[in-house]
């Protein structure tokens, strides 16, 4: 199997578009149109669930976790080949996690050290400690293929028994909010809990393991069975919203388990299509996106693209389109535009941000 996977890549160029303002897109579509029943369920779509359920935009961040653990396959197995040892791959894990931790101080806010005022639980700081732990429970493996599977059903139920025995589902009183309180300084993002808190990032942990194990099929998997063991993973896997309830919030074990259930199903069809169909035309504009995720995070968190969207283009949709609402969905369109254009410019000249 190839190393390089243009199905990854382009799902997670999808993935990273929700958030490059497709979002705010739906919005002003949504305001200009909002008797329209699709516009109507897409806005809801494109908006976190209150506490319990899921919904197209919680699945967004736990969608490029397990997207990494396949990546992590890949690329650990990739430097293996070129003659890296343990320790080289364990330091390298470790370093990334803790620049991703810091760019996550950045993404959050100033760096006051202010423990009033500060959050330093963030999203690239799950995304970094979630990804060296489990590296590091791959690299203390035995040559078991199942060994990241296995690591991830005991977190899983580790994190299950802890929730279900040491609180309820409720945002004050579940287990999360306690380990929280107790091991999270700073500000907390939601008041009682933090969804990038250390119970969280234990089921990131394990989400990552999954995507581990999806990249272990495209190593050393047949396709037939691959496609299979796929199929199986997107169907059977968000069953488990029958036993425990998803919740974003706190990263519930059926929350993990159903978004790396969607997480095998789009796998399934992206691989299909652009790796054994060769149909990658459609999704090369993806591909360029996914190819830099991590810069067109720090982007649309650091710029504002809508706001320079509007100094750079709102005189001239001003006098193309006389309707306002036209002219906040044109406004919209272009920041998605101006960021896109900055990814296919890295990606023209082979710039790739990586950590």
């Amino acid at each position: 199997m190839n190393q390089r996977l243009c199905s990854l890549d382009a799902l997670r160029g999808l993935d990273m578009l929700l958030i490059l303002g497709v979002d705010v897109l739906v919005y002003r579509l949504h305001q200009y149109c909002p008797q329209n029943g699709v516009l109507q369920l897409l806005r809801e779509q494109m908006g976190h669930a209150p506490w319990e359920g899921l919904r197209v935009y919680d699945c967004i961040f736990p969608l490029f976790v397990f997207l990494s653990g396949i990546a992590m396959a890949l690329s650990l197995q990739r430097r293996r080949d070129a003659g890296a040892s343990t320790a080289q791959q364990l330091l390298h894990l470790f370093r990334r996690a803790m620049l991703l931790v810091v760019l996550g101080w950045v993404v959050n806010g100033p760096l006051s050290w202010d423990l009033q005022r500060m959050r330093f639980a963030s999203v690239l700081g799950l995304i970094g400690i979630s990804g060296a732990l489990a590296g590091c429970w791959v690299l203390a493996g035995t040559s078991w293929r199942w060994f990241s599977t296995a690591g991830s059903g005991l977190i899983i139920l580790a994190v299950g028994v802890m929730q279900h025995y040491g609180g309820d589902f409720t945002p004050a009183g579940c287990f999360n909010a306690k380990v929280d309180a107790l091991l999270c300084p700073g500000v907390l993002h939601s008041g009682s809990y933090d969804p990038e808190g250390p119970l969280c990032i234990l089921s990131a942990t394990a989400l990552c393991l999954l995507g581990h194990s999806v990249g272990q099929l495209f190593l050393h998997t047949g396709t037939g069975k691959r496609l299979f063991l796929l199929a199986a993973g997107g169907i059977l896997l968000p069953l488990s919203a029958c036993f425990m309830p998803v919740i974003k919030g706190i990263w519930t074990p059926a929350f993990v388990l159903c978004t790396a259930g969607i997480g095998c199903g789009l796998m399934l069809v992206f691989h299909v299509v652009a790796d054994l169909l060769r149909l990658q035309f459609w999704c090369k504009p993806l591909l360029i996106v996914g190819s830099n995720a991590l810069f067109i995070y720090l982007i649309v968190h650091l710029v504002d693209m809508q706001a320079l969207a509007a100094r750079l283009s709102s005189g001239t949709w001003l006098l193309l389109l006389p309707n306002n609402g036209w002219q906040h969905i044109a406004t919209s369109s272009t920041a998605i535009l101006l960021a896109w254009l900055l990814c296919y410019a890295l990606y023209k000249r082979r710039i790739f941000i990586r950590i």
